[in-house]
C-alpha cells in the first residue's frame, strides 16, 4: 500500500511541474515577464514596465516577434532610433543606394536601383506609308534589362485620306520580342500593351500626338512598337523632311 501512495505521489508531482512549465513565462535578464508573452529577453536588464523596452526581444502568445517592443503588432516589428539601423543584410551585393528586390519565391537580394533616365529614339531616313488593316513595324527597341518599361510615341505625320466624319485612327501596339524582324505573326502573342487614337481633320492635314504604352521585361531583349491603321490612311511619315526628327516620330523610353 505504501509503495503505491509513493508511485502515485511522484506521478501526481510530474504532470504538476509539466503543468506548470507548458504554462510558464521564460524571462532572461528580467524578474517579470512582460504580459502576453512566452519569451521576454532584457538584454541590459533595465526594463520597467513599458520603460527601457529599445533592447528587448520578445515572442508573443500569437507568435509575433518583437524587437525594441513589447507589443508587437505584425510576425516582425522592430522599433529602432534614426540612430541605429533597424536591420542589415550582407549579401555581398550591398552597396550604396541598393534596393531590396525579391524574386517570385520571396528571396530577397540587393540590386542597383532602376534608372529612369529615357532614350529616345527617332524614325526618321525615309518616306513611309503605313496601310490600312496592316500590322507594321514602327521601331524595335533594345532594352537593358528585365523589369517594366514605358514608351511614350510622340507621333508626327499625315493621313492621306479619312472617312466621312473627317477622322482617321490607328491602333499602336506594343510587344516584347528576342529580335528586330517585322514579324506581326511571331510578335502578337507577346503584345504587351495598345491603345487607339482618334484624329480629326482634312485629308493631307498633318497632325501629331502624343500616347503612352507600357510593357514587363523579363527574357525578352527588345520592344517592338507596332502600329495598324484603322480608319482612313494610310498614315504616312517623312512628307515634310526624311531627316528632321522634328517632323517625324520619336519614341522616348523609361524604365520605372
Amino acid at each position: 500500500m505504501k509503495k503505491r501512495i509513493v508511485l502515485r505521489s511522484k506521478l501526481l508531482w510530474i504532470f504538476s511541474i509539466s503543468s506548470l512549465l507548458a504554462q510558464a513565462q521564460v524571462g532572461i535578464n528580467i524578474k517579470t515577464p512582460n504580459t502576453g508573452t512566452w519569451l521576454h529577453v532584457d538584454a541590459k536588464g533595465n526594463t520597467s514596465g513599458s520603460l527601457n523596452t529599445s533592447d528587448d526581444v520578445v515572442i508573443t502568445k500569437d507568435g509575433n516577434v518583437g524587437i525594441g517592443t513589447l507589443s508587437p503588432k505584425a510576425r516582425l516589428d522592430i522599433v529602432t532610433t534614426a540612430t541605429t539601423p533597424f536591420m542589415r543584410i550582407v549579401d555581398g551585393k550591398q552597396g550604396t543606394n541598393k534596393v531590396l528586390r525579391s524574386d517570385n519565391a520571396g528571396n530577397a537580394s540587393w540590386v542597383d536601383m532602376p534608372t529612369t533616365m529615357g532614350a529616345n529614339y527617332n524614325v526618321t531616313g525615309s518616306l513611309i506609308s503605313y496601310a490600312n488593316n496592316a500590322y507594321t513595324l514602327v521601331k524595335a527597341i533594345p532594352v537593358s534589362g528585365a523589369g517594366y518599361y514605358q514608351i511614350g510615341v510622340r507621333w508626327w505625320g499625315v493621313s492621306t485620306a479619312s472617312n466621312g466624319n473627317k477622322s482617321t485612327a490607328a491602333i499602336f501596339y506594343l510587344a516584347t520580342s528576342t529580335n528586330t524582324a517585322n514579324n506581326w505573326t511571331a510578335d502578337q502573342a507577346n503584345v504587351k500593351d495598345q491603345a487607339e487614337k482618334y484624329v480629326y481633320l482634312d485629308n493631307g492635314e498633318t497632325f501629331c500626338f502624343a500616347l503612352p504604352l507600357s510593357a514587363k521585361i523579363t527574357t525578352e531583349t527588345y520592344l517592338k512598337l507596332y502600329i495598324r491603321v484603322t480608319v482612313g490612311g494610310p498614315w504616312r511619315i517623312g512628307t515634310a523632311s526624311t531627316t528632321n526628327a522634328t517632323w517625324n516620330p520619336s519614341i522616348v523610353v523609361y524604365r520605372i
